[in-house]
């Protein structure tokens, strides 16, 4: 389960800088954006995997602790 978090965690920190730079490279007029959206999307989605899991996690201790 802290392997997953962990993962989670470094590829969200990951896209987070790729989109940075994505957008720090494409700030011209005519700049592409679609992959800046893509990074974005898949970012919003990790970050919603970890909450889920999160909860998930707390859910297991309660079940455990009620036993």
């Amino acid at each position: 389960m802290k392997l997953i978090k962990f993962i989670l965690i470094m590829s969200t920190f990951l896209i987070m800088v790729a989109s940075v730079l994505n957008l720090l490279h494409s700030s011209g007029e005519s700049g592409d954006k679609t992959g800046i959206y893509i990074e974005l999307f898949v970012m919003f989605l990790l970050t919603l995997t970890m909450v889920l899991l999160n909860n998930l996690e707390k859910k297991m201790k309660n079940l455990e602790q009620d036993k």
